[in-house]
């Protein structure tokens, strides 16, 4: 063992050398891999902002990609990021200059998600160096790139060159390069769970390991005298000779339920090397040897601290700070495990942390960025404003951004679903401060919801009621007080879609699922569930065959209509509960559906940026609206039935006139995905809510914005106007229900 230490001082794969090499190929302010240099997650660049000014960063550049939770990285003039796009089905690589964010390259490749838990994307973040870039897509695609043309190098299939076992979340772990030396948590069998490839040729040069594999990503570290490989597997914490795959030691650590428990990266500092569990079950710290390599226990815990997948950092050797998975950011000391302080003053998810000088920027899931300083005393808070606002909607807290940001050259770069962002941290970089309009008078009603996350609401026709969709629940409130009300049964997922008939006699809930998830037997869920008010009793209206995101009654009460994910737009006799009619003409999924006051229309906005227009008698497609760029969230008819409205992710609100369908204004003062739209009762408003976190109330007449409703700390997930108007109910995703008035 110590002649394999004296074989790698030799080689030059020590720690200061490796630093060395790396800056001969990316500049000290890059930020080339997960975690950036050295994957030890610190941010050491100077001349950054000392807080996060009230009118925000300032944007260098915003480009398009599709879907993901890996993190960009940032090297020698170029970002680099993986996304999934579906038909034709593919995962991407993309490559945009770091100056302007101009297009470069993109490689692409067939990956099918059928089956995949959560399959909004890539997981791991590529990896850049020496000119090549090395990406791990979600099914085990393995490629190395050339990272000036995006033409492929080598490339593997874990699954079929390895025999790997893809974890039910996807492969996630980062490819670490060592030397010449690739190093990939494979997977793979027999004896591969941690296989090492050569960096420029994909040639095997060692297998290792029989454990399960986890999504922690590989690091190395120098302790005893040696260069050392750390693994986190399912099963153990194993240091590897980085030259042989030769164990030097390991550390016993078998998750249970899930190999999810095993997410964050270990942290090393000085000789200590943190490893926190995910789900409360349990932690532990490592001390590493210093004339040889090994470890020993310093402490374990049986639950807290926790986390879910955020790395830990220290500040010192007494103290670290982890986001906890209740949602806390907490203060540890470090030679004990034991809480220090706990706070939920930052956010009410999870955060990614990297510090800079003496502060330490949070980028949480909700897409702010956060600045403050961290002390064993408490937080505090410098700044936060919204980056990007977070798309992927497969949680119970609503849409989330996931994926790590990158750091470097001043700037920070930060990516959703649809897009890939640039901003501004230097320090003499100020946005520009656009006064916020006057907001009207609001108040907060209680949190309901707990954790959850409030997707959608609707009144009552006498406006003494206020229905909640959430996650699996159905909630009443009394809009007055605040009070919970007897509410319908359960549902088994998301409730995407509340709504009462016009005469008060029925209220539809609807949801589910459009993935497979394990608790669903691998089947996608579609549920449309009718309230009969006044007997109390229900019914389930059986046909979607995945998640029902729209549900809506006809003015007369008579007809039912809902859309779901699997493209259908379906109606329903509200008395019998038989399906009426199925209408198929979407491409994509079916956002949002609206009735026109003549009961003999409805209209369907979808995926596929389109709104159709069906009759209700025949079940026949009358027209076709196109207009915008992206998928179109939302659609409302005014009372008098001479406007419809849609809200789309291209960020516009459109009116369209109903009777020549013509396109007659388009309003563009929103920063976001506009996710919901209606109309006051006299039709002379129109309110939408936008993944930016306001509301705004527009002149339907004039087509202009009369006011934004400023207050909300997450994006507007629906708003509903009482029945005579003077109130309108909106709700962030997680922030509470606020009840306007609007004048």
């Amino acid at each position: 063992m110590t002649g394999t230490c004296h074989l790698f001082a030799r080689m030059g794969l020590v720690a200061t050398l490796t630093v060395a090499l790396l800056a001969t190929t990316v500049r000290a302010d890059d930020w080339p891999q997960w975690r950036g240099p050295n994957r030890y997650g610190v941010w050491r660049e100077t001349g950054i902002l000392k807080a996060i000014p009230p009118s925000g960063l300032k944007y260098r550049w915003r480009a398009r990609i599709g879907n993901g939770y890996s993190g960009p990285v940032v090297a020698q003039g170029r970002v680099f990021v993986t996304d999934h796009r579906l038909r034709p089905e593919v995962e991407r690589v993309l490559c945009f200059e770091e100056a302007t964010g101009k297009p470069l390259w993109v490689h692409s490749y067939p990956c099918d998600y059928e089956d995949m838990e959560y399959g909004n994307g890539p997981r791991a973040s590529p990896t850049v160096h020496d000119g090549k870039v090395y990406t791990l897509g979600t099914k085990g695609h393995l490629f190395c790139l050339d990272a000036a043309k995006g033409s492929v190098l080598w490339k593997k299939d874990l699954v079929k060159d390895f025999n790997a076992r893809i974890p039910r979340y996807g492969a996630s772990a980062a490819p670490l390069v060592v030397g010449d030396l690739l190093i990939v948590c494979a997977g793979g069998q027999p004896a591969a769970s941690v296989i090492a490839l050569d960096r420029n040729t994909g040639k095997e040069r060692w297998r290792a390991l029989k454990d399960r594999p986890a999504y922690s990503a590989p690091l190395v570290l120098t302790a005893g005298g040696c260069q050392q490989v750390i693994v986190w597997t399912a099963d153990n914490v194993t240091s590897l000779a980085p030259a042989t795959g030769t164990i030097y030691w390991q550390v016993p650590y078998k998750t249970t339920f899930d190999e999810a428990q095993v997410v964050a990266s270990p942290v090393l500092y000085k000789d200590k090397l943190l490893c926190l569990t995910a789900w409360s079950r349990g932690s532990f710290m490592l001390k590493l040897g210093a004339d040889k390599p090994t470890a020993s226990v310093l402490w374990k815990t049986r639950s807290r601290p926790s986390t879910t997948f955020s790395t830990p950092l220290f500040q010192d050797e007494r103290y670290f700070y982890a986001m906890e998975n209740n949602f806390s950011l907490c203060c540890l000391d470090a030679t004990s495990g034991e809480e220090v302080w706990s706070t939920q003053e930052p956010t009410r998810g999870t955060a990614h942390l990297t510090p800079n000088g003496d502060r330490v920027f949070l980028f949480d899931q909700s897409g702010h960025l956060l600045l403050a300083r961290l002390s064993p005393k408490g937080y505090q808070e410098l700044g936060r404003c919204l980056l990007v606002e977070p798309t992927a909607g497969y949680r119970p807290q609503g849409r989330v951004s996931w994926a790590h940001p990158a750091y470097a050259n001043q700037c920070v770069f930060a990516r959703n679903d649809r897009e890939l962002v640039c901003a501004s941290l230097a320090a003499d970089s100020v946005a520009d401060a656009t006064p916020p309009r006057q907001t009207a008078k609001s108040r907060l009603l209680p949190d309901v919801t707990g954790r959850n996350a409030v997707e959608t609401l609707a009144f009552s026709p006498d406006g003494k009621t206020l229905a909640l969709g959430t996650w699996g629940t159905v909630k009443l409130l009394d809009p007055s007080t605040g009070k919970e009300l007897p509410a319908p049964s359960r549902h088994k997922d998301w409730v995407c879609s509340v709504a009462f008939s016009p005469d008060g006699k029925f209220l539809v809930s609807a949801g589910g699922n459009e993935f497979a998830p394990a608790r669903n037997d691998y089947k996608t869920i579609g549920e449309v569930k009718l309230w009969d008010v006044a007997a109390r009793t229900e019914r389930s209206l059986k046909g979607h065959t995945n998640k029902v995101f729209a549900a809506a009654f006809s003015r007369d009460s008579k007809t039912l209509a809902t859309g779901s994910a699997d493209r259908t737009v379906r109606l329903w006799d509200v008395a019998t509960g038989k399906e009426r009619a199925v209408l198929g003409g979407h491409t994509e999924a079916v956002s949002s559906v609206a009735f026109f006051p003549d009961s003999q229309t409805v209209a369907s906005a979808s995926f596929d940026r389109t709104v159709k227009l069906w009759d209700i008698a025949s079940g026949k497609e009358r027209s076709s609206l196109k207009g915008h760029d992206e998928e179109v969230l939302a659609v409302a008819i005014s009372p008098d039935g001479r406007t419809l409205a849609t809200g789309s992710a291209d960020w516009t609100v459109r009116l369209w006139d109903a009777t020549t369908e013509k396109e007659r204004a388009v309003l563009k003062e929103h920063r976001g995905a506009v996710y919901c739209a209606t109309f006051s009762s006299d039709g002379k408003t129109l309110a939408t809510g936008s993944g930016d976190e306001t509301v705004r109330l527009w002149d339907v007449a004039a087509g202009k914005e009369r006011v934004t409703l400023r207050g909300h700390r997450r994006g507007i997930s629906a708003i509903a106007f009482s029945p005579d108007g003077k109130t309108l109910a909106s709700v962030g995703l997680d922030d509470g229900i606020r009840l306007w008035e609007p004048k």
